[in-house]
């Protein structure tokens, strides 16, 4: 093979893969919602996406359509959302971050849930505390839904409102197993439902279940 020929294919080979490797430099960022991705109507929430070191770039995206961009320069961007309600803003947030004329992929989609049904009921197979390695199993009980196959139950770290599991319900209430329980495990627990598909409207969230966790 001609030597001109071979030194092209190479130069082409090198920027392919210099583009490549730039491109896996900017991996998925991580999304989240401060103070919690579950919030009352008529309050402030900011989703925040963190990207690569170097990230100037960031685009946030509800439901598969692109809502802000901004500009930042220290690889993370706050898109504050103020006074949601869950008609337009209890949807599907995913971002990427950008550098140059590169974008990352998009995060993994975090869903926003805008309370406003009554709250759920809350109780455990169990009474604390309970010795480690035992299986413990949390209902979620709502009092009456219209159709239950249009919900989804949450078991919820009660202060900071993070979902744990995510269960469908059986009529209307769902089963959270905490198998093998570890003193880790102690700790306070909330649940609530919220439709299926967007705008993603939910309960008030239960009251505080206090799981407890004998020393091993």
């Amino acid at each position: 093979m001609d030597s001109t020929v071979t030194f092209l294919i190479s130069i082409g080979l090198c920027l392919r893969w210099k583009t490549m490797a730039e491109m896996d430099a900017l991996f998925r960022p991580a999304l989240w919602a401060d103070p919690s991705p579950v919030v009352p109507e008529g309050a402030n929430v900011t989703l925040r996406c963190q990207g690569r070191l170097g990230s100037d770039r960031f685009q946030l995206w509800m439901d598969g359509e692109l809502r802000e961009e901004r500009n930042d320069s220290w690889s993370q961007a706050d898109f504050v959302l103020r006074e949601v309600n869950y008609l337009n803003d209890a949807k599907s947030y995913r971002c990427r971050s950008g550098q140059g004329s590169l974008w990352s992929e998009l995060s993994d989609p975090l869903i926003l849930v805008v309370t406003g049904f009554p709250n759920p009921s809350i109780s455990s197979s169990h009474g604390f505390p309970v010795s480690p390695a035992t299986t413990v199993t949390i209902w979620c009980k709502m009092s009456s839904l219209s159709s239950s196959q249009d919900y989804i139950f949450a078991l919820l770290e009660a202060k900071s409102l993070e979902p744990l599991q995510l269960q469908s319900p059986t009529e209307s209430q769902a089963a959270f197993s905490l198998p093998s329980v570890k003193a880790e495990d102690t700790g306070s627990y909330s649940c609530i439902y919220y439709r299926k598909t967007p705008p993603y409207r939910g309960s008030k969230p239960s009251l505080a279940l206090e799981l407890t966790v004998s020393g091993d």
